[in-house]
Formats: structure tokens, C-alpha cells, sequence
């Protein structure tokens, strides 16, 4: 085998051998540069490739069914001094009670896909009530204000004095009340019965409106319900990947109806998925059926979760404004409050999608908000560690590491002298309730992220062993150029074996 290496070595030229070993390292340092520029690159772009939404395709299983644990942490606000509130001068109370924290559970329901790269999608969510993570029972008894009675009170505010008495009596007569008290679970999901909404449900008029139950809860019927969201479509990213998870149709429009122009235009992220390789700078928006517009979150810093890095979005004082810090967000004021009459910053009035109630959502404890809202009740005030609404997302992939979405719907509530439940009482928002939808990945998933995130290193490391190869042999090469010690050539086998 020796007399066979040497006879190998021997039978080329110098220039030869130099060529050979000389080439070799100028192709591995080529290779290996290539690896170094290119690899992570051409690797994270394969990656890209496999994120789009396609039915059997990996980003598909954690969309229809989501593997990160979500909670639900909702607060009720028990109204402790209802019998004081006519005493002038004294304000309601209102004490933060919970949280009463809920295990969801999301299904994505009739999932139809389309050739125009888009697909739709009916949710389905369940909630499990999860007691020892809970600051209070389903039993607790809560006073809150009878959402019925000032719905019904504020339709009928304008209406001529002759009608408003009659009003008056119906209200009187048939179970309407300034508030009531009831479990935590009736108020929430179990719900309760309710005399006027049985009441207002054999009227079906144009006051009352179509009531279809006479039961009422915050969340009444919406347990399991595949179709209370509705049914939205989203692009699937398959063509533009920077598309992917954007929310293009809600019930089959791309307008809400509920609010004027851009502020009622369907868009953002149903919050299931987000578009990947994100810019630094670049804002979140998310769609919220529940309260019928959509919320934008900006960049606020950087931070590390389960050892992944990620960007901060939070949102921001101008987030519930109607044009006083934000002139192009005056399309959020109602237009029979236009042009003067707009609610100050910090709350936005959603009486459009709430049937008419007087109802507004903002930041829990009216954090951000003007201090007028804040200011007409006491007792709990804003906690800017749990009440700030943020999504904390590693921006190449698109995948929210931390998530904490709080929002507080309030009911506004006005004195008016001709309906006897409000007459003597200060106008004030009362709060209902506060929702916190927490999510945070788990390790077994952040393996994957981080793995994920990773792989282009592969290339990148490749590169560098492959560049230093090169860089080795042509260094050998140079060693033996310099001391001389490239084998001589030979013309003759022979000769090799004969002198051995």
C-alpha cells in the first residue's frame, strides 16, 4: 500500500501536485465563504418557506388546535355603596373583586379553504374554571349595575316626557332596577333570569329591540359557541408570506359597519397568527370581535422569554382616543356626538355593537384615560404592572412568547329626572368587568422556537469548519512549496518496485 500512495503522489508533476492542492483550498475557501454569506440566509429562507398556512403543513396543527395554555382572568366590580349614591356628594364605590380564572380551550370550527390563498374559519372556545389559580369562588355574590334597566333608559332618554312616563311605570312594574345581585357565575357564564328582559321579550318593539332571551350574563350562551364570533377569513401567507394571518373578510365583508371609514375596516390578526420577519419598528394590529374594532400595539422595547429573545408591543395612551390626542382616530367618536361631544381619551364608546347600551372599553382601571372617567367613582384605581395590554413576540418567526390582553368594558350610567331608578344619582362609568387573556410558551415549544431559530447556524458554522479546511491545506501547501518537499515525478512503476 505504501509502494501504491507513493507511486500515486510521485506520478504527477510538481505543477500538478500544486494545482491539486492549491485548487482543492481555493474551491473549500469558495465553499466555505458561500456558507459563511449565504448559508444562514438560504437556510431561513427554506424555513420561511415551510410556515405558510397549507392544510397537513406544520404551521396548520397549532393553528386549528392551539397548544399554548391561555387563561382567562376576569375581574367583576362589586358596587358596595348602592344605597348612598343619592346622598349628594357621595360617589359609588367600586372594589375589584377576583380574578375568577378560566382555562381556554380554542377550536377552530368549518375551516374551508379557497383558491385565492385565503382560508375562513368559525372559533370555538371552552372554558374550564380553574379554582386554584383563583382569587375567589363562583359562588362569591357581586352588585353590579342591571345593564337591561340603562340600555333601556338610555333609549328612552330623548323620547317626548308623555312616553318617558309611561316608560317610567312599565320600568317600575316589571323588574327594572338600578343594579342586582347575583354569583359570580350567574353574572359571567351561568347566567340568571331576568323579569324586564321577559318582559321586554313579549314587547319586541322598536324600543326594546330583538331580544331572544330572557337570561342575562356577560358571556351568556357564549361557552362552546361555534358560532357567536362568526366567521372570518384569513390569507394563508402561500403566496405572500407577508400576508400570512392577515384577517381579510369578518361574516364575509371587509367593513364592520360599526364604525365610519377606516375605523370600521376589517384588518390585523385574529391573534392565531402572526406575519413573520418582523422590522423592528413595525406595530401589531389585532382584530377584536368583541369589541368590533381593532387595536394597534407598538414596539416598546426588547425582552428574553424562555431564553428567546423577543420585541414588546404594547399599546398606548391614543389607543381608546376619538380624535383628541390622534386626529386620524376621530372616526371612533359616534357620529351623533360629532363634532364636539367625542369621549376624551382613553375610552372608546362601543354602544354601536352593543346594542345600544352605553358602553365603553378601555384599559383596566382607566389606566392612559382622561382622569374625568376615573374620577366619577372611587375604590380600585389602575395597576400599570396588570393592567398594560402587551404582546411580547420573537419577530422572525412571528411566535407571541408572552401575552397579556386587558381590557375593561364600563357602563355609563346618567342621571335623568324623569325615569324615578335615576333620578338623584351622579352620572358615572361604572365598571363591569376586566378581562385578562394571559398566554405564555411553554419550554417543550420554546425548544422548537429556539431550535427553529437555530438551524441557520448550521450553514453558518458549516461555512466557518469548511473555510478553515481550506485554509489548512493551503497552508500545507504553502509549507512544502517553501521547504521543498513536493515529490519528484517518475515515469516508470517499474522503477519504484525494482528499488524496493
Amino acid at each position: 500500500m505504501a509502494i501504491r500512495s507513493e507511486m500515486c503522489c510521485r506520478c504527477c508533476s510538481k505543477t500538478q501536485q500544486k494545482i491539486w492542492v492549491f485548487g482543492t483550498a481555493t474551491v473549500f475557501l469558495v465553499l466555505g465563504l458561500v456558507g459563511i454569506i449565504c448559508g444562514p440566509s438560504l437556510i431561513m429562507d427554506m424555513i420561511y418557506k415551510m410556515l405558510p398556512l397549507k392544510e397537513g403543513g406544520r404551521t396548520y396543527d397549532k393553528w386549528a388546535n392551539t397548544p399554548v395554555p391561555i387563561y382567562m382572568a376576569m375581574y367583576l366590580y362589586n358596587w358596595t355603596n348602592t344605597e348612598d349614591v343619592r346622598v349628594k356628594g357621595v360617589k359609588p364605590n367600586f372594589e375589584r373583586v377576583g380574578p375568577y380564572v378560566f382555562r381556554e380551550e380554542r377550536i377552530k370550527q368549518n375551516i374551508t379553504w379557497y383558491p385565492n390563498n385565503t382560508v375562513s374559519f368559525m372559533p370555538q372556545r371552552f372554558w374550564y374554571f380553574e379554582p386554584d389559580m383563583s382569587g375567589g369562588t363562583l359562588e362569591d355574590k357581586i352588585t353590579c349595575p342591571h345593564l337591561p334597566t340603562i340600555a333601556a333608559s338610555n333609549i328612552a332618554r330623548d323620547f317626548p316626557k308623555v312616553i318617558k312616563v309611561f316608560f317610567n311605570i312599565a320600568l317600575n312594574s316589571n323588574g327594572g332596577a338600578l343594579y342586582q345581585t347575583h354569583t359570580a357565575d350567574e353574572w359571567l357564564f351561568k347566567g340568571f333570569y331576568d323579569e324586564f328582559l321577559d318582559y321586554a321579550m313579549k314587547l319586541n318593539n322598536s324600543m326594546t329591540g330583538d331580544i331572544k332571551d330572557n337570561h342575562f350574563a356577560w358571556f351568556l350562551h357564549r361557552n362552546g359557541s361555534a358560532d357567536f364570533e362568526g366567521i372570518f377569513t384569513i390569507n394563508t401567507g402561500v403566496e405572500d408570506l407577508r400576508e400570512m394571518g392577515e384577517l381579510k373578510l369578518w361574516n364575509g365583508v371587509n367593513h364592520t359597519g360599526y364604525f365610519k371609514n377606516e375605523c370600521g375596516r376589517v384588518n390585523g390578526s385574529t391573534s392565531d397568527l402572526f406575519v413573520p420577519n418582523r422590522k423592528p419598528d413595525e406595530w401589531i394590529t389585532i382584530f377584536m370581535k368583541d369589541t368590533c374594532r381593532i387595536i394597534n400595539l407598538v414596539p416598546s422595547g426588547r425582552t428574553t422569554i424562555e431564553g428567546i429573545e423577543g420585541i414588546r408591543y404594547e399599546t398606548k395612551p391614543d389607543t381608546y382616543d376619538s380624535g383628541t390626542l390622534n386626529p386620524d382616530m376621530k372616526c371612533y367618536c359616534p357620529p351623533e356626538l360629532m363634532p364636539n361631544n367625542c369621549p376624551k381619551h382613553g375610552a372608546t364608546d362601543i354602544r354601536s355593537c352593543a346594542d345600544g347600551a352605553p358602553m365603553f372599553m378601555s384599559h383596566p382601571g382607566f389606566l392612559y384615560a382622561d382622569p374625568s372617567y376615573a374620577n366619577t367613582t372611587t375604590g380600585t384605581r389602575a395597576d400599570p404592572e396588570k393592567d398594560v395590554f402587551f404582546i411580547t413576540m420573537e419577530p422572525k418567526l412571528g411566535v407571541p412568547l408572552d401575552v397579556n390582553v386587558a381590557i375593561q368594558i364600563s357602563l355609563y350610567i346618567q342621571l335623568d329626572r324623569d325615569i324615578s331608578l335615576l333620578r338623584g344619582i351622579p352620572s358615572f362609568y361604572a365598571p363591569l368587568f376586566t378581562i385578562n387573556s394571559i398566554a405564555k410558551i411553554t419550554p417543550d415549544i420554546a425548544k422548537e422556537v429556539k431550535l427553529a431559530l437555530n438551524i441557520p447556524n448550521i450553514g453558518l458554522y458549516t461555512g466557518i469548519g469548511i473555510t478553515c479546511l481550506a485554509v489548512l491545506i493551503a497552508s500545507v501547501g504553502i509549507f512544502v512549496t517553501v521547504t521543498k518537499r513536493w515529490y519528484e515525478p517518475i515515469g516508470d512503476e517499474n522503477t519504484i518496485i525494482n528499488n524496493h
